[in-house]
């Protein structure tokens, strides 16, 4: 139970935040005219882990 709760509030949390910080990168990037590829590919690898993981804590709880 003390897993899932840390799971769903620690992790799930913490993902979304990388999500948030690395969408706000790629708007500066485009601002600036810049290569946002790298913010492109790791936005496609956060969006993945980040459904995987509500997908695992709705399995869990």
């Amino acid at each position: 139970m003390l897993m899932e709760v840390f799971f769903g509030f620690f992790v799930v949390s913490l993902l979304g935040v990388l999500w948030f910080l690395n969408l706000a990168a790629l708007l500066q990037k485009l601002k600036m005219d810049k290569s946002i590829h790298n913010q492109v590919i790791l936005g496609a690898v956060l969006t993945f882990i980040l459904i995987f993981a509500f997908m695992m804590f709705s399995i869990v709880s």
